[in-house]
């Protein structure tokens, strides 16, 4: 949760082919892991998908949805706590 509040507010950065594009973080979501319904990980399931979740935090763990959108979360707690923030 601590993650979420900070990450509000932020400008997101990516450089691509020479061009930068960024966005200013309007709305998070944070999931605490095995112990939270709305998580993949809930119950501690661990899946190929879910795997990096389970790893060191600040990485990124995407995936596609509905068939058109991508959703980027940031891992955000220790190793083998599977915990992350949904950035929109």
């Amino acid at each position: 949760m601590t993650l979420a509040k900070k990450l509000l507010g932020k400008k997101l950065v990516h450089e691509i082919e020479g061009a930068r594009i960024s966005g200013i973080i309007v709305e998070c979501e944070a999931y605490m892991g095995v112990i939270d319904k709305a998580a993949h990980v809930y119950g501690g399931r661990r899946t190929e998908r879910v795997e990096v979740m389970y790893g060191e935090c600040g990485y990124a763990y995407v995936y596609f949805i509905y068939g058109l959108y991508y959703c980027f979360n940031v891992v955000a707690a220790e190793v083998e706590t599977p915990q992350a923030v949904l950035v929109r």
